[in-house]
């Protein structure tokens, strides 16, 4: 399949990233006293089905209710006085929006948020109470990303991306400092992965301090970008099939991400629709715990025995909870 220009566009800005760009520790510092330090909390119930100790990572209780907001934060903190006064824009399936709402908000930065046609009414919801401009256009993110494109040479505003940005990695890989601080001899940390800002940021941050910690990403069957790629060991396009992971779901890859994860990530697996919709409701019935479906593929992988946790230490990352009530229901009568 030949690229689309998009991803040409990609291919000019090749680099990997590493502990000399990424600064998670620096990163906290600033954002800090802004985002939830989320909980992390052993699942006996994971544990027992695994024969390992699996903790849960709660991102889905930061604040936005997604762990975009670390990135996000740490992005717009270091805006220049300029940058701040035109304001930004950046392209999102939601989550990322929301953070970089709330993050403009919070510095009373004006901001464009560009949503799939097909965006989670509830996020969709979310970011107007933020008091963003909200543009839908576009049948995906990549198609997202293109019209932000547009609209920020037009208008004269910063794009802020929602993973290739040395700023924005940076804010991500503080969950690995949280989780760290919290459990030092973790063995394992299990992250979803669309495009693979998340799994980036942790598995620098925490291979700088435990060179022998494994990070496992996990991405659902029917949006492997990711994966193909790595297979293919170049950066192409892939379909995007209908799938409760909207979080995740995208055509393209960054080849500067891509090299990243396959200088820092140990392994990446997938997870069918089905494994997922079985996971949230095994954290809804077992640990009262809500979480959307991008969040869900860690959890689906154990429970599918697709990764091995049996004698380890393990920590699960729940990117977040934004998940719409109709959903929900259907999520419930599938399973």
């Amino acid at each position: 399949m030949e690229p689309t220009a998009g991803l040409r566009e990609r291919e000019g800005r090749m680099l990997v990233y590493s502990d000399v760009n990424i600064d998670s520790k620096t990163a906290y510092q600033k954002i800090g006293k802004f985002i939830r330090h989320t909980p992390l909390e052993e699942c006996k119930e994971l544990s027992s089905i695994t024969l390992g100790q699996v903790y849960l990572k709660l991102e889905n209780w930061q604040k936005t209710g997604s762990f975009k907001l670390r990135g996000a934060l740490n992005r717009i903190l270091n805006l220049s006085d300029e940058e701040r006064a035109k304001g930004v824009i950046t392209a999102s399936a939601g989550n990322h929006g929301l953070g970089v709402a709330y993050a403009s908000q919070l510095l009373g930065i004006r901001a464009r948020v560009i949503l799939p046609v097909s965006a989670s009414p509830t996020k969709v919801h979310m970011l107007h109470h933020f008091g963003v401009d909200v543009i839908q256009a576009g049948r995906d993110y990549d198609e997202c990303e293109d019209v932000s494109h547009r609209i920020e040479q037009d208008c004269g505003l910063t794009f802020v991306h929602g993973f290739e940005d040395s700023r924005i990695i940076s804010g991500q890989g503080t969950v690995a400092v949280e989780i760290l601080n919290e459990l030092p001899n973790a063995e394992i940390i299990i992250v979803p992965v669309g495009g693979g800002g998340l799994i980036s940021g942790i598995a620098i941050t925490a291979k700088k301090h435990k060179p022998n910690i494994r990070i496992i990403g996990v991405q659902s069957s029917a949006s492997p970008a990711m994966y193909r790629a790595l297979k293919a060991n170049q950066a192409i396009e892939s379909p995007i099939h209908e799938t409760i992971a909207d979080g995740l779901a995208g055509r393209l890859v960054s080849p500067s991400i891509l090299n990243t994860i396959k200088h820092y990530v140990d392994d990446l697996v997938l997870v069918d629709e089905a494994d997922i919709f079985k996971a949230i409701v095994f954290l809804l019935q077992q640990n009262h715990v809500l979480v959307e479906g991008a969040a869900a593929v860690g959890v689906a992988a154990l429970l599918s025995q697709k990764i091995n946790v049996e004698e380890k230490k393990c920590a699960v990352v729940l990117t977040g909870r934004n998940i719409d009530i109709d959903t929900i229901k259907m999520v419930l009568t599938k399973t």
